[in-house]
């Protein structure tokens, strides 16, 4: 006997629940120990993709005005996660950039897509390729609803995605 399409709803979010608690099993201690608003956060995130950078890009790249990306990469020092250096370039100029604490606190914060990738490693041919099409059908109804065609390669909120393919 087949399930119906509300069975099968159901199915998909218990599913998806076991999934984030694994999750949360692998990389939720990090996300509850940073102390950092979400605008530091995003801040970190631009430094890891695009860094060094001077605040000007910082600003530019979060959408935000110069003395807002100042106060932000300011805070990031006195944590310790950032630093700035002169420009070797243009000793006019000072960057900023991720230290060796805020790489590994980056590091720890996008464990779990690192665990993903073990998991669908793991998955058998069939298994990855139904995932697969789950995943791009729910992309569809999302890009139908949104009114667009989803563009990975211009996405910039997949951000912590692309840190791992990202050399330090």
């Amino acid at each position: 006997m087949s399930q119906t399409h509300e069975e099968l709803e159901r199915e998909v979010i218990a599913q998806y629940r076991m999934m984030m608690r694994g999750l949360k099993a692998t990389m939720g201690q990090a996300w509850m120990e940073i102390d950092l608003t979400l605008p530091q956060l995003r801040t970190l995130f631009v430094l890891a993709e695009d860094g060094p950078l001077v605040i000007g890009q910082i600003a530019q790249r979060l959408g935000i005005g110069l003395s807002t990306g100042g106060h932000l990469v300011d805070r990031l020092v006195q944590a310790g996660l950032a630093e700035r250096t002169e420009d070797v370039e243009d000793r006019r100029r000072t960057l900023a950039r991720l230290t060796p604490k805020g790489e590994e606190l980056l590091a720890r914060l996008v464990s779990g897509i690192q665990q993903i990738q073990v998991w669908l490693h793991e998955m058998d041919q069939d298994d990855l390729a139904a995932f697969l099409q789950g995943l791009q059908a729910i992309n569809r109804v999302v890009s139908q609803k949104n009114g667009s065609t989803p563009n990975l390669e211009s996405n910039k909120h997949c951000q912590p995605f692309e840190i791992l393919n990202h050399k330090h």
